[in-house]
């Protein structure tokens, strides 16, 4: 390692730093103070939970973070030392500009790798047990969330998903359910909301899909607003409030490999399906992310000439662009108008071009 890269990885530590001090402070009032103060005022929890549920929620704080700190790391550091007409001494030294990307390019590798293992490993435990922390005191008063139940286990024929189950007022919200009949017939039914009344559920807003045994006509499928319908659903006073289901983001990534090849065994939908594939590559592509944005920030950075406030907002704008897409991509991929592979990837593929068509320019 040069002086020269000994110098410029100096630099960009500090400036990343300082970054990640900035955006995460600015994350933390948003998300984390908008929920604590839920935990502390509305359901009165006592301050060390509070405090505890804050400590858990960090690491996600942190890898929201890291993709955009990194990008101003190396906008800020490169726009200063253009600013200081060291670029320029640089050059008139021999030294090309791209012979820059190499300690740059080393950080954000270094940093992706980082940002990968909380993504994957890290966060969906301890982000996990934060909401569980908040879900208990939510359940006190009388919600329970995330409610999932597969019976039997081994192989399902009726598996229920709903975000939200109150079992003082019987009632299901967001749901989806999947059932095999004794005709041999699958019945997929997804429903805004259902309701325990009288000995049955009644079922609103949504539809239902009934694949039959029957070759001329395999499919039937009817919206509704209200529907009626026979299934051996449990009545609300027997099902476990404790059987909650953890979203795919809230997986680790060893644990969303085998939640994908469960749902796949159990013949869920593939638009269930396709939410956590998504999700799988998304772990990928947000570390990713990393190393491109850094790449992309610095011929910006070299244009700009600057460092300081600018570096804020540019760095806050580019990444603002980069989530827009990013999200895009996971809803085209979710319903299968492209790969889950290219959604998720889809912020990175133009960063990679956009970076690639400006160092090009530079030659």
């Amino acid at each position: 390692m040069t002086i020269l890269d000994r110098y410029l990885l100096r630099e960009l530590a500090g400036a990343w730093l300082v970054g990640l001090a900035v955006f995460s402070g600015f994350l933390l009032i948003g998300e984390v103070l908008r929920k604590s103060v839920e935990l502390l005022f509305e359901l009165r929890a006592p301050p060390d939970e509070v405090i505890r549920w804050v400590l858990l929620a960090l690491p996600y704080i942190f890898v929201w973070s890291i993709p955009v700190t990194t990008l101003f790391a190396v906008v800020m550091t490169i726009g200063r030392m253009s600013n200081d007409l060291e670029i320029t001494a640089f050059l008139a030294a021999g030294i090309s500009f791209f012979r820059l990307l190499i300690p740059i390019g080393t950080m954000a590798i270094l940093v992706s790798f980082i940002s990968f293992w909380l993504n994957a490993f890290v966060v969906p435990t301890t982000y996990g047990a934060a909401d569980a922390l908040l879900w208990s005191y939510r359940r006190k008063s009388g919600e329970t969330f995330g409610l999932f139940i597969a019976e039997p286990i081994k192989a399902p024929r009726l598996i229920l998903n709903a975000k939200t189950f109150n079992p003082s007022k019987g009632e299901l919200k967001d749901l989806w359910l999947l059932e095999l009949n004794e005709k041999g017939e699958r019945i997929y039914l997804e429903a805004k909301r259902a309701l325990w009344v009288g000995k049955r559920w009644e079922f609103y807003d949504g539809f239902v899909q009934v694949i039959t045994v029957d070759k001329e006509k395999p499919l039937i499928r009817e919206n509704f607003e209200h529907l009626s319908r026979s299934t051996s659903l449990r009545p609300p006073t027997e099902l476990s409030a404790d059987k909650k289901r953890l979203a795919p983001n809230r997986l680790t990534l060893t644990a969303l490999s085998e939640e994908i090849k469960k749902l796949k065994k159990w013949g869920v939908p593939r638009e269930i399906i396709a939410e956590y594939v998504v999700e799988w590559h998304n772990r990928f592509a947000m570390s990713l992310s990393c190393f491109v944005l850094a790449i992309l920030g610095s011929p910006i950075a070299l244009r700009l000439k600057r460092g300081g406030g600018i570096a804020v907002g540019i760095s806050v704008v580019l990444f603002l662009l980069y989530y827009l897409i990013w999200n895009i991509g996971c809803q085209l991929g979710e319903s299968g108008r492209v790969p889950p592979l290219v959604g998720s990837h889809l912020p990175n593929l133009f960063g990679f071009v956009g970076a690639i068509a400006m160092l090009y320019k530079l030659r």
